[in-house]
């Protein structure tokens, strides 16, 4: 850790030194500026060629949530700290840089159920066998961006950027899991531009991930603990939490691998931003080696679409933004034994895989935002609205047995800022309100063959506590105040104090909870 840090902090010391060398345009809010450049939309790190100036943000947050109207990796009693700061900078007419620094410290009071950091990231998760074993988790991550563009002509250009992602998990409460994420997301793309209105990018895409797993018991050695393997639906079997050979290893860490090979088109034309991305994508669980078994292999594809819109009207400002996405993920289970071959090493022999997964997740998102009055370093007035959907439908197959499930979400947010100006001082108020809901199947079983019997398990505790969390009917409001003292031209800070809390509509069956706060302070400059 030490060393990530001070080779993001050397990055970052570059960086700025770099861009105080740079004529600075007037100082503008960051996040206002980003959301209203066509050019920054994209995806592709060529596109940042077309950027000239220099925008920089720095802040540190603090945020506090509490209530167990939360998902199963959620904490009921949890707090965040953060630290991060981005930069935008043209350093001569042919080269632009994107970098970008985060540091976060993330610990959650009673927390168990789910063992990997993100479970709705991979076909298969594990959970502990009960749920009478909460405990503290902290989460510490580090995040690095940093991309170049450079320029060849006034049609040309090229870039290539690099995010990377590292986090480590522990439970402080047997059982006890360790978890080691790395995130490397590599892009590499090409722009042409035929005319000032229009620019045509393509990019190559590479992403990998690496959670790795280990579990411990380091209290009560005498009691023993059990894991779930989820293989799909809150659906599969249950394994002990003991030596190396089972789901989770207790002395080396286990690999969750993911690899996506990738391809991007890009079209921007005046006030348009269009964005396509494409997919391939493999992974496994275990380690790959003559001695280890790899447990599961799984593959699919993913698709996305990014469109925006910026319509101007006279010192009015509207966005449209429409999101849509889908995926399609498979997982096969591999059929192996340990055999000890005499005077030999134990090695895995396989026979075979059974298919036993299938899930599709499609959704779509639209979003306005009016910006009132955008003269200045903050808009007069913005006010927005966002509808998001969500669909997700499952088929696990257990020989002899088999689960269908499907979920349906929808959300809707609405919000408004109104900055009143005074000399050098900004003062906003906002208001915000949202409303969720969703419906579905949590489990539709059967069996292929009649009247059988298995070792296959229905996760039911969990599986009907998250399904209620995604579809029970939920409404919820928030308010937030921004101080903004324009000290300079180029520099201006910034605090802000927010809070939101959200409720069901109903008393939870399952839930151990109906509410949700969440109280956010951000201290921030932009320069």
């Amino acid at each position: 850790m030490r060393l990530r840090t001070l080779l993001a902090a050397t990055c970052f010391l570059a960086a700025a030194a770099a861009a105080y060398g740079q004529e600075a345009e007037p100082c503008r809010d960051f996040r206002f500026r980003v959301d209203t450049d066509p050019v920054l939309f994209a995806g592709n790190p060529a596109a940042i060629a077309s950027f000239k100036g220099h925008i920089s943000m720095a802040g540190i947050e603090f945020r506090k949530e509490n209530g167990a109207l939360m998902p199963l990796e959620g904490s009921p009693d949890s707090y965040r700290a953060a630290a991060v700061t981005e930069s935008f900078i043209s350093i001569s007419d042919r080269i632009s840089f994107h970098g970008k620094l985060e540091w976060s410290y993330f610990a959650g009071q009673k927390m168990g159920a789910q063992i990997l950091i993100d479970p709705s990231f991979n076909p298969v998760n594990f959970l502990e066998s009960t749920d009478a074993n909460p405990g503290r988790k902290n989460k510490e991550t580090y995040s690095l961006l940093g991309a170049m563009s450079y320029r060849f002509s006034d049609k040309w250009a090229a870039g290539m950027s690099i995010d990377y992602v590292s986090a480590d998990q522990t439970k402080v409460k047997d059982p006890r899991f360790s978890n080691i994420w790395m995130d490397m997301y590599l892009k590499a793309g090409v722009s042409f531009c035929p005319s000032e209105k229009l620019m045509l990018g393509l990019s190559l895409l590479y992403r990998s991930t690496l959670e790795q797993v280990r579990g411990g018991i380091y209290g009560t050695t005498d009691k023993q603990y059990f894991i779930l393997a989820d293989k799909g639906g809150f659906y599969g079997t249950m394994s002990e939490l003991s030596g190396d050979y089972n789901y989770i290893p207790v002395t080396t860490q286990r690999p969750m691998k993911n690899d996506f090979y990738g391809l991007g088109l890009q079209a921007v034309s005046g006030p348009v931003s269009n964005e396509l991305e494409l997919f391939y994508r493999q992974g496994y669980w275990g380690k790959r080696s003559s001695g280890t078994a790899t447990y599961f292999e799984f593959s699919g594809i993913k698709a996305g679409y990014k469109g925006r819109l910026l319509a101007k009207s006279g010192n009015d400002l509207h966005k449209f933004s429409l999101d849509l996405g889908y995926e399609l993920l498979g997982n096969d289970e591999n059929i192996f034994k340990y055999v000890t071959p005499s005077g030999q090493n134990t090695r895995v022999e396989y026979s075979g895989q059974n298919h036993i997964f299938d899930r599709h997740a499609a959704s779509a998102g639209l979003e306005y935002v009016w910006y009132k009055g955008t003269g200045g370093y903050l808009p007069a007035f913005t006010a927005g609205a966002a509808v998001k959907g969500v669909a997700v439908i499952g088929n696990t197959v257990l020989y002899p047995n088999y689960r269908n499930f499907d979920t349906e979400k929808l959300s809707a947010d609405v919000f408004a800022l109104k900055s009143i100006f005074s000399g050098r001082s900004i003062f906003t108020f906002g208001l915000n309100a949202l409303f969720r809901a969703g419906f579905g199947t949590p489990n539709d079983d059967g069996s292929l063959v009649p009247a059988s019997t298995s070792g296959h398990i229905s996760f039911d505790n969990y599986l009907l506590r998250q399904f209620e969390y995604d579809t029970a009917t939920a409404a919820g409001a928030g308010a937030e105040f921004r101080y903004t003292y324009i000290f300079s031209p180029r520099f201006a800070p910034y605090v802000r104090v927010s809070d939101d809390f959200s409720a069901l509509l109903q008393a939870p069956q399952y839930l151990d909870g109906r509410f949700r706060n969440v109280a956010l302070i951000t201290l921030g400059c932009s320069f």
